[in-house]
C-alpha cells in the first residue's frame, strides 16, 4: 500500500465509520511507549533516524487500521548553570570603583601640578587716556603649577589704530613677548609702551594669550586673560567743516574742512578721506588730493596745528532731496596706503536741495540740445534767458559766461549786449552796464546775447559754456547771501564731406573703347570715377548709393578703395567706402558700356544718376550726408576733347 492510499479520503471515512459505529468491537491494541533516552539536538539542519523510524510506525498502524494511544510524556530539559555571568559582572563594577576612586584622589591631591587653572596673567593699565596719548601696561605672569614651564611666549592683541613708540612708528596689531621658562610659583612682568588712537568716547581692549610648554612634554597649550578694557577720552584729530547748508541744483559748492591735532605728541602721516554723494561732481581741491579726487595726507600735524582743505564741487539732484559729504581721518592701512585702518575723527557736510532761485537757460544756434552740434566753421549766436523763480526779489544780479575750447581764440568772442573781458576770457552783465540788473522781481526774466566765431578749421573742434549767476536777497539763518546758480552747455562742430564724380575714359585703370562721340546702335565704354573725402573729423561707415540707367550696362570691372556691390535686377550700385581719416580721400574707378539709341540723338546720355553719401562723425556722432549730380557722356575739354563731344550722333 503508497501513501496516497493510505491518506487518501475514502480509507479515512471507513475508519471512521468503524470507530464510531455502535456495534464496533475493539481488540486489545499494543501501545507505543515512549522512551526517556536522551536525545543529542544538533544546532544544524541534520536528518535523524528517530523521526524516520516514528513515521515507520504510524505509517504501520495506519496500515493495519489501528489507531495508536500514543501518550507523550513532558520532558523537561534540564537548566544549565550560569552563575559565572553574575561573577563577572561583580567584578567589573568593582574595578570601576577603584578606579573612579583612584582618578578622583589624584586628580584632587596631585592634579594642579600640570592645570591651566594655576597660570594666571593680569593685565594693569589706566582705565581711560586720551587719544594718541601713550599707555603704560604692566603684564604679569605667574606659574603656580607644581611643573616648571620651560618655553612661553606672552601674546598681545591691541585695537585697531595702535601704534608703536620710538623713532620710527608703525601700526601695531599684535606684538609677541619670549619669557623663556617659569619654575613653580614663579612670576614675570613684561613692561609695554604703545600710543592709542580712536574716536572720542570710544570703548577699547587688549588682550593678553600666553604659549607654554610644559617641562618634558612636548604639547602646546594656550592661556587667555581677562581683557584690559579701557575708554579714548578724547579725539587726537579734530574736524571741523564749513559749508552751506542750503543749495539750488546746479550750484557750485564749497566746503572747508580743518584738521586740528588734539594730541600731545606730533602725528604723522594722518590719512584723511572724503565720500561723495550720487549728485556731486567733484570740480578740484586745494591742496590737490594725492590719489583719486577724495584722499589727502598729512605728513606731519603737531600738536595744535590744524590743516585746511578746500574743495568744490557741483551738486544736482530734485527740491528737498538731502546730500551728504562725509569726511575721515585717521592712520593708513598697512596694506594700502590709501585707506583707513584705524578711524580718529570723523565728520559730515550736509546739503539740502531748495528751489533754483533762478532758472538759467542756454541757447546755441538756437538749440536747446546739450551738446549742439554745428556745421564746420559757422558762425554761432549764443542767447542765455535768465528768470527768478523765487517768491522775492533778488538784487544786483551778475551773470558771467566762461566760453573755452580749442574752437575758440581771444577774437571769437563777439560781446553783444554784454562785456567781453579778453583778460580773464568771460562775458559779463552786471549793473554797471544793464540798469535791470539791479533788481529782479519774482518771475522776471532777463535776455542776453552774444556770437561766436569759431577761428580756423580743426579737427574735433568744440568749445563750452560755463554760465554763472550771482545775486542778493534777505538772508536766511542756513542760507548764503550771495546765490551762486551755474549750468553748462556744450557745443561741437560736425565735420564736413564732400562727394565728387566724373567720368574719362583710357584712365590709369581701365582702357575703353568705342566712338566719341557715342553713336547711335555702337557700344561706348566710359570710366567713371567717384570721390569721398573727409573734413576736419574722422568719419566711419561712410556709403555712397547710386544707380544707372536702364541702357547703361555694368561691365563688372572696378577698382579702387572699398568694395562695389552692383544689383543687376535694379541696376543699384553700393560702394562701401569703409573709414576715412580727417582730410584723407578715397576713390574707386568702374566701368559702364553704352549702346546708344535714336531717341537720344543730339544730346548726352547719363551715364550714372545721381550720387548720395552718407557717414557717421565719429567725433559728434552726428550722421552727414553728401551730394554729387548724375554723369553724362559728356567729357571734360580738359581732357583734349572738343565741346559737346557728349552728344550722341546717328
Amino acid at each position: 500500500m503508497n501513501e496516497k492510499d493510505i491518506y487518501s479520503q475514502e480509507k479515512i471515512d471507513e475508519m471512521r465509520k468503524r470507530l464510531y459505529s455502535r456495534g464496533a468491537h475493539f481488540e486489545g491494541e499494543k501501545r507505543h511507549e515512549l522512551t526517556d533516552e536522551k536525545v543529542d539536538v544538533s544546532r544544524e539542519w541534520k536528518s535523524t533516524k528517530a523521526p524516520e523510524k516514528q513515521t515507520s510506525d504510524l505509517r504501520q498502524s495506519i496500515e493495519t487500521e489501528k489507531v495508536p494511544d500514543i501518550n507523550l510524556k513532558e520532558t523537561k530539559p534540564e537548566k544549565r548553570k550560569r552563575g559565572y555571568r553574575s561573577i563577572i559582572l561583580i567584578g567589573s563594577f568593582l574595578i570601576f570603583i577603584i578606579v573612579a576612586t583612584l582618578s578622583s584622589l589624584f586628580l584632587y591631591f596631585g592634579g594642579n601640578q600640570i592645570s591651566n587653572e594655576n597660570i594666571q596673567i593680569s593685565i594693569n593699565g589706566p582705565k581711560t587716556i586720551g587719544g594718541g596719548e601713550v599707555m603704560d601696561l604692566q603684564v604679569g605672569v605667574t606659574n603656580q603649577n607644581t611643573v616648571g614651564i620651560s618655553t612661553a611666549t606672552l601674546i598681545l592683541k591691541y585695537p585697531e589704530g595702535t601704534r608703536s613708540i620710538g623713532d620710527s612708528p608703525r601700526v601695531v596689531y599684535e606684538e609677541r613677548f619670549p619669557l623663556n621658562g617659569l619654575a613653580p610659583g614663579e612670576q614675570k612682568t613684561v613692561p609695554v609702551k604703545v600710543a592709542v588712537f580712536g574716536e572720542e568716547n570710544s570703548e577699547k581692549n587688549i588682550n593678553a594669550t600666553i604659549e607654554y610648554r610644559i617641562e618634558n612634554s612636548n604639547g602646546m597649550f594656550y592661556k587667555e586673560s581677562d581683557p584690559l578694557s579701557f575708554q579714548i577720552t578724547s579725539a587726537p584729530i579734530v574736524l571741523r567743516v564749513d559749508s552751506v547748508k542750503k543749495v539750488a541744483s546746479g550750484q557750485l559748492v564749497d566746503v572747508e574742512l580743518t584738521v586740528v591735532s588734539n594730541a600731545s605728541s606730533p602725528l604723522y602721516n594722518v590719512l584723511v578721506t572724503a565720500s561723495y554723494p550720487n549728485g556731486f561732481a567733484f570740480e578740484g581741491a586745494s591742496p590737490e588730493p594725492v590719489y583719486g579726487q577724495n584722499v589727502w595726507q598729512i605728513g606731519e600735524l603737531l600738536p595744535e596745528q590744524s590743516y585746511k582743505i578746500k574743495l568744490n564741487g557741483i551738486l544736482s539732484g530734485l527740491t528737498e532731496e538731502t546730500f551728504r559729504i562725509n569726511f575721515e581721518a585717521g592712520q593708513p592701512s598697512a596694506e594700502n596706503r590709501y585707506i583707513v585702518a584705524s578711524t580718529l575723527a570723523e565728520a559730515s557736510s550736509e546739503f539740502v536741495i531748495e528751489r533754483p532761485f533762478v532758472d538759467v537757460g542756454v541757447a546755441i544756434a538756437g538749440s536747446g540740445q546739450n551738446p549742439t552740434i554745428i556745421a564746420e566753421g559757422e558762425n554761432t549766436t549764443v542767447d542765455i534767458n535768465i528768470k527768478n523763480t523765487l517768491d522775492e526779489t533778488i538784487y544786483d544780479m551778475v551773470v558771467e559766461v566762461i566760453p573755452k575750447g580749442n574752437a575758440l581764440n581771444v577774437e571769437s568772442i563777439r560781446d553783444g549786449n554784454g562785456f567781453y573781458d579778453s583778460n580773464s576770457g568771460s562775458v559779463r552783465w552786471e549793473v554797471s552796464n544793464n540798469g535791470s540788473f539791479s533788481q529782479v522781481l519774482p518771475g522776471d526774466v532777463r535776455n542776453l546775447n552774444f556770437s561766436i566765431s569759431p577761428n580756423a578749421v580743426r579737427t574735433t573742434a568744440s568749445f563750452e559754456l560755463t554760465v554763472n549767476v550771482y545775486a542778493r536777497r534777505v538772508a536766511e539763518a542756513s542760507a548764503a547771501e550771495t546765490l551762486i546758480g551755474t549750468t553748462k552747455a556744450e557745443a561741437k562742430y560736425s565735420s564736413s564731406i564732400s562727394l565728387g564724380s566724373q567720368v574719362g575714359r583710357n584712365t590709369a585703370s581701365f582702357s575703353d573703347s568705342g566712338s566719341v562721340p557715342p553713336k547711335v546702335g555702337e557700344k561706348t565704354t566710359y570710366t567713371v570715377t567717384l570721390v569721398a573725402e573727409a573734413g576736419a573729423n574722422d568719419m566711419s561707415n561712410v556709403v555712397v548709393n547710386t544707380s544707372l540707367p536702364i541702357y547703361v550696362n555694368w561691365s563688372g570691372n572696378y577698382e579702387g578703395d572699398g568694395e562695389v556691390v552692383y544689383n543687376s535686377v535694379s541696376k543699384q550700385i553700393e560702394w562701401k567706402v569703409g573709414d576715412i581719416s580727417l582730410g584723407r580721400k578715397k576713390e574707386i574707378d568702374f566701368q559702364v558700356d553704352l549702346i546708344p539709341s535714336l531717341s537720344q540723338v543730339g544730346r548726352p546720355a547719363t551715364l550714372l544718376n545721381g550720387q548720395k553719401l552718407k557717414a557717421n562723425d565719429r567725433f559728434t556722432g552726428q550722421l552727414l550726408q553728401a551730394d554729387a549730380n548724375a554723369v553724362t557722356t559728356e567729357l571734360s575739354t580738359e581732357m583734349g576733347y572738343e565741346p559737346e563731344n557728349g552728344n550722341i550722333r546717328q
